[in-house]
């Protein structure tokens, strides 16, 4: 792998690791960072809960000793040995129940005058903090009225201790003051104004304390699998980063070359020229451009089907970059059409390697199904002008290329100026046939088909084009523009409509009508034809579809079913041009062919040798077996007329029989 490869690969590899890790490290700083906050949480409701429960637990112990000290207070003789100062009973009967209850030691009592009774309360003696209880004295003894007696507990360790144990709380002590010790909390203790005279105070509970022992712990493992995530996507970016790169790879391999060929395409071809064209300002050269388009492919594709075809298309573009040198570029357009790039070159340079490749399509190409032979017409433009944009070049190989091919094709052509002004003559011609069009601008003629007794059974409708300017137009010339322009469509419609119009009062007089094998691969065309055929209540079985061998080639779906829906609608159909093509008896028996008509090339050659009888015998005999109607295009002289005659065909077309004539010329007698 190139250092470059490397490089993009660990960026791309860091590019993905990058993201993923600080994705992982928030997580885990995120996991973290929730921890302690649930934990202060946690501690937070813990001592809020632990607070509120002492001070419930303090307000009810606090009504147990109050409960208590009534209840002592209440015998019916306390009130007499309070008087005599009786100690020894105090103390066993009062006092004692009370340390024993509370834990305190130094209990202190003492009697009050009759008064309200004070609720419980706080005091501070001597810097110690004291719970203070009153109760009324005696069982007569009523509130405001007798004598009342108060208890002073001290909360020493003793009851502070006592009251711990009992709700499992830590260093229990009764702090004075408002302010609880460092690290403790605490509950107010007030006096009988409600002021806060001292804390009780403990050390909290720690519930999460477990939890936070092993957080440390669980902080480690998250660590540890983290590090292996890390390192886990570390590795997998690796794989990621190289399939990356592969896949964008293929990417702007696609973007810039042919997916069957892997040559540049028409993208990579531009840039190329872009390039070579900058250096030929630099360096003051010149630069081909050849443009090739492979003859005969379409009928490849049409006998052999698409995978020879694009098996041909592979075989033509390994030809060729074995033939050029490694700074020119060979790039595929598209279909069959091919484009060489010759940078640093001359004319004759240029005509050399043309000529390379007409000779190197001279071998067959063996292919899956069988060898095939095609030729390549080529043309070709020098550019010394570097500030010519590069679809400008194009254009120019692109119009010596049609040069070749109106030529005869497998030839080459070098752009010559003059053929701007041919194309611009074209797009002109092609401008006023759309005209034409639209403005019932083309005639129809129509030539008879005689049989040997004179008996006109049948007439060809031929279409013709009168220019206002440059007068009349052949049909070779503005049907196949019409097939370029695609307007093939329009001139069939045209010709249908003008044929059903100019016939419709002819009797006994079957008509045929031309179809080019573009106008039955339309999907549209019996749409077109049924609702002619309605508008104008035509007969179908008066008329006759000719149509080439060209149509019947390969197994192009819709022309089946074009021809089948013909055959249906009640049209007979005509084979033209017959012995030309590649037609077989297959499809004569599939497309049920009611006529066949013998190519003018073979009535012409009759006088000139014995070998088109022999052909012209062999077509007879093989109509004749079929059951098939045959006619002879091209008959101009008698000589040919009885030669077809002895070898059994009767039916002629061509000058010596009649003269294509507008339909206004024929006697309506004729036709009887």
């Amino acid at each position: 792998m190139e250092p470059t490869s490397v490089t993009a690969q660990d960026q791309r590899r860091a590019g993905l690791f990058r993201p993923i890790a600080l994705l992982l490290l928030g997580a885990l700083i995120m996991l973290v960072t929730t921890c302690f906050y649930l934990l202060s949480q946690m501690d937070s409701s813990a001592r809020a809960y632990e607070k509120a429960v002492v001070t419930n637990s303090w307000q009810r112990t606090v009504d147990q000793y109050g409960e208590a000290l009534r209840s002592l207070a209440h015998q019916s003789d306390a009130a007499g040995h309070f008087a005599r100062g009786d100690g020894r009973w105090i103390n066993q009967t009062i006092a004692a129940p009370l340390r024993t209850m509370t834990g305190a030691n130094g209990i202190t009592l003492r009697t009050l005058a009759a008064g309200v009774t004070p609720a419980p309360r706080t005091e501070l003696t001597d810097d110690s903090v004291a719970l203070v209880l009153t109760a009324p004295l005696g069982a007569g003894a009523r509130t405001n009225t007798g004598l009342m007696i108060e208890a002073t507990i001290p909360m020493d360790p003793g009851l502070t201790r006592q009251f711990a144990d009992h709700h499992h709380l830590t260093n229990l002590r009764a702090v004075p003051g408002a302010v609880v010790p460092k690290s403790a909390v605490g509950i107010p203790l007030t006096d009988y104004r409600g002021q806060t005279v001292a804390m009780m105070a403990w050390t909290p509970s720690d519930p999460v304390r477990d939890l936070r022992a092993r957080l440390p712990a669980i902080l480690m493992f998250f660590l540890s699998l983290f590090g292996l995530a890390a390192l886990y996507f570390m590795r997998q970016s690796s794989t990621i980063a190289s399939d990356l790169i592969a896949s964008e790879a293929r990417a702007r391999h696609l973007a810039f070359h042919d997916m069957l060929t892997s040559l540049p395409n028409r993208a990579m071809m531009f840039d190329r020229l872009r390039q070579m064209l900058a250096m030929s300002r630099r360096y003051y050269g010149e630069t081909a451009v050849h443009c090739l388009d492979l003859d005969r492919f379409k009928e490849v594709n049409d006998l052999l089907g698409h995978h020879a075809g694009d098996e041909l298309i592979q075989q033509v573009a390994k030809r060729l970059t074995d033939l050029c040198r490694d700074s020119d570029t060979v790039a595929r357009l598209g279909g069959d059409e091919f484009v060489i790039l010759q940078p640093d070159t001359t004319a004759a340079g240029a005509s050399h390697l043309a000529e390379r490749v007409l000779k190197l399509f001279e071998t067959p190409f063996e292919l899956e199904a069988g060898a095939v032979e095609v030729g390549v017409s080529i043309g070709v433009t020098i550019v010394n002008n570097p500030e010519i944009e590069p679809a400008e070049a194009l254009r120019q190989a692109d119009l010596a290329l049609y040069g070749s091919k109106d030529a005869g094709r497998n030839r080459t052509t070098f752009f010559e100026p003059d053929m701007d002004a041919a194309l611009r003559m074209r797009r002109a011609l092609e401008t006023d046939l759309r005209l034409a069009l639209a403005n019932n601008g083309l005639d129809m003629v129509y030539q008879s088909q005689m049989d040997t007794r004179g008996h006109v059974g049948a007439m060809e409708a031929l279409v013709r084009w009168t220019h206002p300017e440059k007068g009349p137009i052949s049909p070779s010339i503005f049907v196949p523009l019409c097939e370029e322009s695609g307007l093939i469509l329009d001139l069939g419609e045209y010709i249908f409509r003008k044929v059903f119009e100019e016939t419709a009062t002819w009797i006994n007089m079957r008509v045929a009508i031309n179809v080019s094998a573009l106008q039955l691969r339309s999907p549209m065309f019996m749409a077109m034809l049924t609702r002619l055929v309605a508008e104008f209540r035509a007969d179908p079985s008066r008329y006759e579809i000719e149509i080439t061998e060209t149509a019947l080639l390969g197994d192009d779906g819709t022309t089946r079913d074009n021809i089948i829906m013909l055959k249906q609608e009640g049209f007979s159909i005509a084979l033209d041009d017959f012995g030309t093509g590649y037609s077989g008896l297959n499809s004569l028996k599939r497309f049920a062919v009611d006529k066949i008509k013998i190519d003018r090339s073979f009535v012409h050659n009759l006088e000139a040798n014995d070998e088109a009888e022999g052909l012209v015998d062999a077509i007879v005999k093989l109509g004749r077996a079929l059951k098939l109607d045959i006619v002879a295009e091209g008959v101009e002289t008698e000589h040919q007329r009885d030669r077809l005659a002895a070898c059994g065909c009767n039916n002629f077309q061509g000058y010596l029989v009649s003269k294509p004539m507008p339909a206004s010329e024929y006697d309506q007698m004729h036709f009887g």
